[in-house]
């Protein structure tokens, strides 16, 4: 017995030596290639670490409008030690440095897949935040760990990086910004001080949407405010959302940009949680919102008030038939009565589905002569009333989005934003959905599937069919 336990313990280190053995092997020419004095050989060993350690990805279903099972994903066949996660991740940061762009390129791909994030994974990354090869920054915000530095080593780079003109440079810094949030608050007059001192103003548009998402200081309100007159109408609204928990701010805004309130239409998928948030309090920023006149369509049905009604149906008379679907959900979420009603039960499935939206369903809209797809947004106004079989309704209720935005197939479960008054169980939603055009099957458009977290009452949808182009 002693002597049969002796070779299975032999046995056992032979085949662990083994395995160690292939992997020393393995990082042995990784480690020579990437060292190489040749350019290519270099790039080769950097592409074959890419292929070594490459994690598994989340597998697709193509497109769809109803939310389906993920597919398997491919099965990753290595674990990657931490001595073998070390020596490879200093491979890489050597090549982030090295003085030839393809190399550089190559080292910021294969730090693109690290399995997961140590200090020297962390210290690579790093280098990549701070090399000044923009195609290296891009491939760095691309890496799967989501480990960042803390945000004081990197500031000074990104900040640079986000007045720049090239697109990989400004995007790259500005998406980093936008991860770290409100820990890159304090930083945020730097921040506004480098998006008007940016060598090229056509993408300020993309650059002042890094201050909604961390939020601004004192300093940083006093710096865009400052700055309003070099502001065009579509920034000027861009620079309003992060500045709706400041109505005072908002309102010098306004002062000085008189168009600001026409310029909030294109952002109401910020606008409208902020709202909903809001919705069972006072809040200074909403009586400003309601005081504005001329007012667009999608803001008064935001907003629910009925004094609006007539104004929107002002509007109608002069739309086309795909605004005026808009414009009647617009009237309904301030009170008027629906056009269409469905019922949706839990015994009940929605059957309410516009032959317009389906492929093939209507020739007129399929062109003869266009090729290939293309993809669109579209505002969609959901109104309702949810209640009970005894007429009552709930007190709270929550929506979740069950599809994802870009239809690619995936269930979901995210909560999404809604305005409810318990007291009549109406409620909307207001939300910007994709639109896919595919030539050999007509266009199409998908509004996310919807479920409630009560699903034992009986609910009433009142909605209307949304135009699509």
């Amino acid at each position: 017995m002693k002597r049969q336990l002796v070779f299975f313990t032999s046995l056992y280190w032979i085949a662990i030596s083994s395995v160690f053995a292939q992997d020393e092997t393995q990082l042995a020419k990784l480690t020579r290639l990437t060292k190489s004095e040749s350019k290519s050989e270099r790039v080769t060993g950097f592409e074959s670490i890419w292929k070594y350690w490459k994690q598994q990805g989340t597998g697709y279903s193509g497109f769809s409008d109803t939310p389906v099972e993920p597919s398997q994903p491919e099965i990753r066949k290595r674990d990657i030690s931490d001595h073998e996660l070390s020596s490879i991740a200093k491979l890489i940061k050597s090549g982030i440095e090295d003085s030839e762009p393809e190399v550089r390129k190559a080292a910021a791909i294969a730090l693109a897949s690290a399995p997961r994030s140590n200090d020297s994974v962390l210290a690579s990354i790093t280098a990549g935040i701070k090399s000044e090869d923009s195609t290296v920054n891009w491939y760095v915000m691309q890496q799967k760990t989501k480990a960042w530095p803390e945000i004081d080593i990197v500031i000074n780079y990104l900040i640079q990086d986000l007045s720049d003109s090239d697109f990989n440079k400004h995007y790259s810094a500005g998406d980093l910004l936008r991860r770290y949030g409100e820990d890159a608050r304090p930083y945020s007059k730097r921040i506004a001080e480098a998006i008007f001192d940016g060598k090229d103003e056509k993408d300020r548009n993309l650059k002042l949407f890094v201050l909604c998402d961390i939020g601004l200081a004192d300093d940083a309100v006093a710096t865009l405010l400052a700055n309003a007159s070099k502001l065009t109408e579509e920034q000027s609204g861009i620079v309003a959302m992060s500045l709706l928990e400041n109505t005072n701010a908002l309102r010098s805004l306004s002062d000085r940009r008189p168009e600001l309130a026409q310029a909030l239409e294109r952002h109401s998928a910020r606008l409208f949680p902020f709202l909903c948030k809001h919705q069972n309090r006072d809040h200074e920023t909403r009586k400003w919102l309601a005081s504005q006149t001329s007012l667009p369509a999608n803001i008064m049905g935001m907003l629910g008030e009925p004094r609006f009604v007539k104004e929107i149906k002002k509007l109608e008379a002069s739309a086309s038939l795909h605004r005026q679907s808009f414009l009647a959900a617009c009237r309904r979420a301030c009170g008027d009565k629906s056009e269409t009603v469905v019922e949706v039960t839990s015994q009940k499935p929605v059957e309410f589905r516009p032959e317009s939206a389906w492929p093939n369903a209507d020739e007129s809209r399929r062109s003869k002569t266009s090729f290939g797809h293309g993809d669109g947004f579209t505002p969609v106004m959901v109104t309702g009333e949810i209640r009970g079989r005894d007429g009552s309704h709930p007190k709270d209720v929550r929506f979740f989005r069950t599809n994802d935005s870009m239809l690619l197939g995936t269930k979901q479960n995210i909560h999404e934003p809604l305005m409810y008054d318990a007291t009549n169980g109406r409620f909307f939603n207001h939300r910007i959905c994709s639109l896919q055009y595919w030539k050999r099957s007509g266009g199409t458009w998908s509004l996310s599937d919807w479920k409630r977290t009560n699903q034992s009452r009986s609910d009433r949808f009142q909605t209307s069919c949304v135009a699509v182009f």
